[in-house]
């Protein structure tokens, strides 16, 4: 069964600002960029299980899990019984783990 795939505003700002980064030195590598996380992200509509929880999870109480973009890593949870996955952030793989603060519980 297949889910659909909705990127909270936190992601949506997350990756504006990943791409406007990106941008400062090459449009045309944020634009490859830019695809590239979209293809990734609309691929969560199958079988978004299959991707790892991530390590704070235990800490946050809930069970997101992440995929990597490059250097970036996408957080987000499913929700099984809507059979919707929320995409609740996008950030780079080195930054300092989640938060409670980092994340909305949506």
């Amino acid at each position: 069964m297949t889910f659909s795939v909705e990127i909270t505003a936190s992601a949506s700002d997350d990756i504006a600002d990943v791409a406007t980064f990106i941008a400062q030195d090459s449009e045309p590598s944020a634009a490859k960029w830019l695809a590239g996380l979209q293809t990734l992200i609309f691929s969560l509509q199958d079988n978004p299980g299959r991707f790892a929880v991530i390590p704070e999870a235990v800490e946050l109480q809930i069970d997101y899990r992440f995929v990597l973009h490059h250097s970036h890593r996408i957080v987000f949870r499913i929700d099984d019984a809507n059979r919707i996955v929320y995409v609740v952030r996008v950030y780079h793989g080195a930054r300092n783990p989640l938060t409670n603060e980092d994340v909305s519980r949506e």
